[in-house]
């Protein structure tokens, strides 16, 4: 009987054993889990035509940065600004449009671009909102974007309302035949 005792013991000190390491092991998954993606995440950049195709089938707004490979401020944007936490976080409304200046002289000349950096804001349709010529540090950029954001045209009241109005037209009768 003692003999017994003592195995059902040793059993439950190894089966909780076991147990604390599953725990352990799980606790290190989710923090893990919980770290990675913040560190982890950062800016989808699409080339323009992607980028124009994008905005309209997602119905957002564009962030478009013309840059040149030699050009030293654009350089510090691409390594200080754009990884930014803060800047991600404001940019994640935005499609983001990256074009090379010497690559895309097209484009350059299309929206008139003279320096470099500039950051250059269209509605999803495509019209220009705002633009800024030069470098921008992580707050800055960050207050341009909220104002751009603010430029944006309001969506109107449109069908959402409607299906609100089709929607209370049933508990509208309801309610009233309860009433009586």
């Amino acid at each position: 009987m003692n003999l017994n005792k003592h195995f059902e013991y040793s059993l439950y000190l190894q089966a909780n054993s076991a147990m604390m390491k599953l725990i352990g092991l799980l606790l290190l998954f989710v923090l893990s889990t919980a770290v990675i993606p913040a560190t982890a995440k950062s800016t989808l950049w699409y080339t323009y035509e992607e980028g124009i195709l994008a905005a309209g089938v997602k119905d957002k707004p564009i962030i478009m940065d013309f840059y040149a490979d030699w050009c030293q401020p654009c350089i510090a944007m691409e390594e200080g600004t754009y990884p930014d936490p803060r800047v991600i976080g404001e940019m994640s409304g935005f499609i983001a449009i990256k074009v090379d200046t010497q690559k895309r002289i097209d484009i350059e000349s299309k929206y008139g671009i003279a320096y470099y950096p500039t950051v250059v804001f269209l509605d999803p349709g495509g019209k220009e909102i705002s633009r800024h010529v030069g470098y921008l540090g992580p707050e800055e950029m960050v207050q341009e974007i909220k104002l751009s954001r603010g430029k944006l045209p309001k969506e109107s009241p449109g069908f959402e309302i409607l299906t609100v109005l089709l929607a209370s037209i049933p508990l509208y009768i309801l309610k009233r035949r309860a009433d009586r």
